[in-house]
């Protein structure tokens, strides 16, 4: 979904440290969650800087 695409994007760029006044400081790990109609189908990503 647009929600979930938009965390990934929104983690990745913290990762590389691109977000500027959101950027949180020293980002290394990344995690996140995502519901789907009545709770049916989660997904979780955890994303890692190497």
């Amino acid at each position: 979904s647009p929600t979930g695409i938009a965390q990934i994007v929104e983690l990745t760029e913290q990762l590389r440290n691109e977000c500027k006044e959101r950027q949180v400081s020293n980002a290394k790990i990344a995690l996140a969650q995502n519901i789907g109609g009545a709770g049916g189908t989660v997904t979780v990503h955890i994303l890692k800087k190497v």
